[in-house]
This record gives C-alpha cells, sequence and structure tokens, in this order.
C-alpha cells in the first residue's frame, strides 16, 4: 500500500491522536482520507478499507461495504460523510476539512522520566528544564541521534554554569571571549580547585562525551536505544552533582 514520497500508513495514524482508542467505524474516514489525499488515489471501494484494517493488523468493520453505502446518502438529521462518484468513495467536503485539522494539528508531547528522572531540573531555570524535556522526548520518540546532542547540550549547559556561579567563566573562555570546546571544558571542569567532585563523576563525564560526539559529529554512526541506556546511570550521577553544586536556588 506504500507508494514513493507518501507516508505510510503506520506513519500517518501516529498524526492522530488516540486512533487505536477510536471506534472501527471512525477509522474508516481516516483511511478513505489516507487513501484520497495521502495516497491521491481517484476514489476507493469497500475492498480499499478493509486492507487498511488488515495492513494495520486490526479487526475489520463488520461490513464496510454497507457502511459506506449508508452514509453516502443524505439522511435528514445525520451528517453525510461519504460522496459516491461513478462506483468510487471519496470524503464528503465537511468531513475532509475537519479530518484536515485532526491530522494537521501539532501534536502535544509530554515528556516522561524514562531516560532520566525530569525532576533534577526543578528549581534550575526554565531553559534548562525546556533543554532537558526535550532530551526525554527524543528518548521517548525513538529519536536516539537527538537525545544525545540535547543530552551533550545539557552537559555543557551546566559545566559553563558551574563556572559562573563561582565566577570563574573566565578560565573557559578564549582570547576572544567564547566558551571552549566540551572536551576542553570537561577537562578544566575535572581538574577545578574550587570544588571537589566525585570520583564517579569524573569516570562518568567523558563517557557522556563521547555518546554526545558521536552522534553530533560522524555521519555514519547512529544511536541506538542500547546505547542510551548504557548511560542512564552515568547521567543520573552528574546531573545531581553539577546542579546541586551550582545550587540553582541561591543563585540570583
Amino acid at each position: 500500500m506504500e507508494e514513493k514520497g507518501c507516508m505510510t500508513l503506520e506513519q500517518f495514524i501516529t498524526k492522530i491522536e488516540g486512533f487505536e482508542a477510536l471506534p472501527s467505524s471512525r477509522k474508516i474516514d481516516f483511511f478513505v482520507y489516507y487513501l484520497t489525499v495521502e495516497k491521491n488515489e481517484a476514489g476507493i471501494k469497500s475492498k480499499d478499507v478493509d486492507a487498511c484494517f488488515d495492513e494495520l493488523k486490526i479487526n475489520r468493520y463488520s461490513n464496510t461495504a454497507q457502511f459506506l453505502r449508508d452514509n453516502s446518502k443524505k439522511v435528514k438529521g445525520r451528517k453525510q460523510r461519504f460522496i459516491l462518484h461513478h462506483g468510487l468513495y471519496h470524503l464528503e467536503r465537511s468531513n475532509k476539512t475537519d479530518i484536515d485539522v485532526i491530522v494537521n494539528a501539532p501534536r502535544v508531547i509530554v515528556a516522561t522520566d524514562n531516560f532520566f528522572p525530569l525532576e533534577i531540573f526543578h528549581g534550575t531555570r526554565g531553559y534548562l528544564k525546556t533543554v532537558s524535556e526535550q532530551a526525554a522526548a527524543c528518548y521517548d520518540q525513538g529519536l536516539y541521534d537527538a537525545c544525545s546532542v540535547m543530552t551533550r547540550k545539557l552537559l555543557e549547559i551546566l559545566i559553563i554554569e558551574a563556572f559562573e556561579r563561582k565566577g570563574i567563566d573566565d578560565k573557559i573562555k578564549n582570547p576572544a571571549g567564547n566558551f571552549f570546546y566540551l572536551s576542553d571544558l570537561i577537562d578544566l571542569f575535572k581538574n577545578e580547585a574550587t570544588w571537589n567532585i566525585g570520583r564517579n563523576t569524573k569516570e562518568c563525564l567523558p563517557r557522556l562525551k563521547k555518546i554526545g560526539d558521536m552522534s553530533a559529529h560522524n555521519r555514519r554512526y547512529i544511536a541506538k536505544k542500547a546505547d542510551l541506556d548504557k548511560i542512564k546511570d552515568d547521567l543520573r550521577i552528574v546531573f545531581d552533582e553539577l546542579i546541586h553544586l551550582i545550587d540553582y536556588p541561591n543563585w540570583r
């Protein structure tokens, strides 16, 4: 059912919030939309809709052909859902417009604690909470390279703000006033005498940097869930220590 340049049916239904819970009769509307709008078919027959149910491995509507016939008729008190033209079905115009809004609405993705506890960043800064939620959401959605890069950004921000918090950020800038790259930031952070960080944090930092660098700079590297799962404990250790060191509630 897939055509070049057209999203798959699996991809299409991810755009519909709560699709799995919809009654099979309502799913038919979306299948007709997918076939006639996304795939640009000249119209559909009941067997085409049944093929969508089969492709997704969900139970068919009991009698798709009858459903399409009944809902293509003008009946007082009931909205017409389909148009029958030359033996093929299309969405009735207002029905198509309603589905356009649903399909094209921005998806609201709520990040979870599956990658790291988001509460770690409560009480820090709004931008840190936003970046942490983006990193966590990328993990939830299987965007593992994006997750790695956002996690690397979090690490970089926290190290810079540790130096700023103590008023020694000149130590991590070049003569032009720009901050050093992350590799230098990590070395300077580990060796800074202003604080005494734990051995675990010192050991974790290079591992976190490596996976972020691989996703950001290695064009042949594709991060996998297993790669990120290996650094979950490292993240918790490093983020906890850096945020404790910075002490955001008392930094004005």
